[in-house]
């Protein structure tokens, strides 16, 4: 009855109901108490006030789990529950840190693994970024490059990233927040320590950063995922640590930025087109990728890669 019935709907609303199928929707197991909960969370989001009451109540993380671990209706309700809860929660962005004349940013650097120290499998899925001196015959795997070429290849990676460093250091108008930043230098030592995906997902729960950049730099697979010593990272798992920071933390009004000098850099472009109007915290996610999906990513010895030259001195010029 307070499914279909409007008036109903709102008397439930008023009385406390939202909490309540929120607490259900965190913690029951019950598919048709599920359904029936996801079922009123899907028509009571009908303006931005019962939005962000959901918001406060924690509706992203318990709508976000049910995305995640179950299917049929309950996970396309809780899907369609998350469209309307970012369709009505959109305001003029506010950084987080309420500095509206100095936004705070923070960056991680990431430079690929050396294929030397790539676990086989890791290294068997690798397409090595191309250069005058290092080919990998279009789209194989695996390292054909001698090893003195790879060596040369890695530098041009650090390069690129302190590159870009400096290039974020140069904008005006951020505040960047050293204490929350990874530079390429001290990135190997964080990755070894906690591994990417902990480093990752660590970097994007601060509280008090308005911009996050995140870059990756160097080798990739053919689907453009990054290459590190043990394991690669996809979109969708960054897109996952991205969710679930927001949803755990109060600062969902954050960004952003993935800047990507690998082969294959646009399969990120393009797998973040196909989800912008399907999934939370997402809106304020942008790509700048060095090639497009079915394309390598072009560097020289001693110079780094063509797309971070250029990107970082045509941005320094204007």
């Amino acid at each position: 009855v307070v499914v279909v019935d409007d008036s109903n709907r709102m008397k439930f609303v008023k009385m406390g109901g939202l909490d309540l199928l929120v607490t259900l929707c965190a913690t029951c197991d019950n598919e048709a108490v599920l359904e029936s909960a996801t079922a009123m969370l899907r028509k009571a989001v009908s303006s931005s006030d019962v939005a962000h009451r959901l918001l406060d109540a924690g509706a992203l993380p318990a709508l976000l789990r049910l995305e995640s671990e179950w299917i049929g209706t309950v996970k396309s309700y809780a899907t369609q529950t998350l469209r309307s809860l970012e369709r009505h929660s959109r305001r003029p962005w506010v950084p987080p840190s309420g500095r509206l004349t100095s936004p705070s940013m923070a960056y991680m650097l990431l430079p690929c693994a050396h294929p030397a120290s790539m676990a086989p499998a890791v290294q068997k899925q690798m397409v090595i970024r191309s250069s005058t001196s290092v080919t990998n015959n279009g789209h194989s795997h695996g390292v054909t490059a001698s090893a003195d070429d790879l060596n040369k290849e890695m530098d041009a990676v650090h390069h690129d990233l302190e590159s870009v460093e400096r290039w974020l250091r140069s904008r005006d108008g951020a505040n960047i927040i050293d204490d929350r930043c990874i530079e390429a230098g001290d990135a190997g030592i964080v990755l070894q320590n906690a591994g990417a995906q902990k480093a990752i997902r660590e970097f994007f729960l601060s509280e008090e950063i308005d911009l996050f950049v995140l870059a990756y730099a160097g080798h990739a697979t053919a689907a453009g995922a990054w290459c590190f010593a043990e394991h690669v990272i996809t979109f969708d798992q960054v897109l996952g640590m991205w969710q679930q920071a927001r949803a755990k933390t109060a600062n969902t009004q954050a960004r952003l930025l993935l800047i990507i000098d690998a082969p294959f850099a646009g399969q990120w472009a393009h797998a973040l087109s196909k989800v912008a109007s399907a999934a939370a915290f997402v809106s304020g996610i942008a790509v700048q990728a060095a090639c497009g999906p079915q394309q390598q990513a072009a560097s020289e010895p001693g110079q780094g890669g063509e797309f971070t030259r250029w990107f970082t001195q045509q941005e320094a010029h204007g």
